[in-house]
């Protein structure tokens, strides 16, 4: 018996009550009905078809109860997904509108690339083993079109960003688009133990006058029990503001090749070069508009989808059996 005959009997002899309920990380019938919208069921299936190549990944990842764990997070959000997606076809089916043919059978070939082998013989196989079969799998490849249709035309179409708009997200939050300071840094570190480090420290000083970034990196070697000793104390580079205060302090004015120190810290004293220094730079208005209008664009986007899930949802009668 088909997938759906078998749900629809389901709900009509009102026999769906508690002790049908899922475990969306463990059920494996995939006519098991997770959740009803106005009375239209939503299947293992629905959502596995649109959760199955993230479950896939997940079975490379985890094991055991952890991967039961991650898949009902999967399934949930999707089955969320699936409700208002529901709520969205019934409006389509309430005023349907012309679906080309081919459109739906290019839908048809993203499905198969989601479920499996990416072949139309895949996933006509996969469908049989779910008990269903290709029409019923080009009824949900409409269903997607249908519903990205309608959101194009109840919310992206509404969403207009003008340049204005960007201009003003550009000097309201100008430390979005400022790329901060930055200083690369070598470190040597003495630390403090049971004897005084104040004459190690001296004598590293004194072999480090007039050190070039070589010489520097070769006695970190030898010498720094400090970070990345054995790659010559090379940190990288750092944003100047997240600097510790000790070594704020002397690099704020520092130069580049310029060694400072000994600098005490808490746990012993740190002798630092500057390799480099790369100054705070505002990015042109020019260079970041579309990263900011695009940006604009997907908060809006999802207000609007927001806004209309809700409206959707107020006037359903939605059931979860998990």
């Amino acid at each position: 018996m088909k997938l759906l005959m078998l749900v629809c009997s389901v709900l009509v002899c009102g026999i769906l009550v508690a002790q049908n309920k899922t475990d969306l990380g463990r059920e494996s019938k995939v006519d098991s009905v997770i959740a009803t919208v106005n009375g239209e069921p939503i299947t293992l299936l629905d959502v596995i078809l649109e959760s199955g190549q993230d479950e896939a990944r997940l079975a490379a990842m985890f094991t055991g109860e952890r991967l039961y764990a991650e898949t009902a997070k999967i399934r949930k959000a999707m089955v969320d997904n699936l409700v208002i997606r529901k709520l969205i076809y019934e409006k389509y089916k309430a005023k349907p509108f012309e679906i080309q043919k081919q459109h739906i059978e290019d839908m048809v070939d993203t499905l198969a690339l989601s479920m499996g082998d990416g072949t139309r013989a895949g996933l006509e196989r996969k469908a049989r083993s779910y008990g269903s079969n290709m029409d019923e799998i080009r009824e949900k490849a409409r269903e997607r079109i249908a519903v990205d249709v309608l959101l194009m035309q109840n919310c992206d179409r509404r969403v207009f960003i003008t340049p204005r708009e960007v201009y003003e997200a550009y000097q309201k939050h100008p430390e979005k688009w400022t790329k901060p300071a930055t200083i690369d840094l070598q470190l040597i570190l003495i630390r403090r133990g049971t004897g005084n480090p104040e004459v190690p420290a001296a004598n590293i000083a004194s072999m480090l006058r007039n050190a070039d970034e070589r010489i520097f990196s070769r006695i970190a070697v030898e010498n720094s029990e400090g970070p990345n000793a054995s790659k010559g104390g090379h940190v990288g580079k750092i944003e100047m503001n997240k600097l510790r205060p000790e070594f704020l302090t002397v690099l704020k004015t520092a130069a580049e090749n310029e060694i400072k120190g000994p600098v005490e810290t808490p746990e012993g004293f740190y002798f630092i070069r500057v390799n480099g220094i790369s100054k705070e730079e505002k990015l042109p208005f020019d260079k970041v508009s579309k990263e900011i209008h695009d940006s604009l664009r997907r908060a809006a986007l999802e207000k609007k989808r927001n806004e209309y899930k809700t409206q959707l949802l107020s006037e359903a009668v939605v059931r979860y059996f998990f």
